[in-house]
């Protein structure tokens, strides 16, 4: 059977943790998994989205986000291979590019350094419901020096 290359997305390339500027920690936990003992698609899911709000965590920021929200128009996940509980994962992420009033971000879940999952999201910044235009500062922080938070 032929597939058709216009349905699938093109593959993100493996990545590595000097890829990113932004890191959480999530712990596993035996709920993240299915009757296979993996760690299901939905909490990894879960982790990324974790990772994407890490890029709103400091102080500073938080402040500037008041009245704002971010949304996830589109997310395409990469699976690269299994994750079993128990142990942790590290969520990179990073802001590739900045629009008027939306932002691409890039992401790696990782465990013990290798990638085991990819991603990229299209994200909106709304005030009301209605996309808003990324100011200044948070512009800044998004595409500025990396954190310091923990590594794969």
């Amino acid at each position: 059977m032929h597939e058709d290359p216009v349905s699938r997305p093109p593959s993100m390339p493996r990545l590595a943790p000097e890829h990113f500027r932004f890191w959480s920690l999530e712990k596993l936990r035996n709920a993240d998994t299915d009757q296979f003992r993996h760690v299901n698609n939905a909490a990894i899911a879960s982790f990324l989205e974790g990772g994407r709000m890490e890029l709103f965590a400091e102080p500073a920021i938080s402040r500037l986000m008041d009245g704002l929200n971010v949304v996830v128009g589109r997310l395409t996940i990469e699976f690269h291979s299994e994750v079993f509980y128990p142990g942790e994962v590290n969520i990179g992420s990073t802001v590739t590019s900045i629009g008027r009033s939306s932002f691409e971000v890039l992401q790696g879940v990782f465990r013990a350094g290798a990638c085991v999952a990819s991603a990229t999201a299209s994200c909106v910044l709304l005030q009301a419901g209605k996309p808003h235009a990324v100011p200044d500062d948070i512009r800044r922080h998004l595409l500025g020096a990396p954190s310091k938070s923990a590594r794969a």
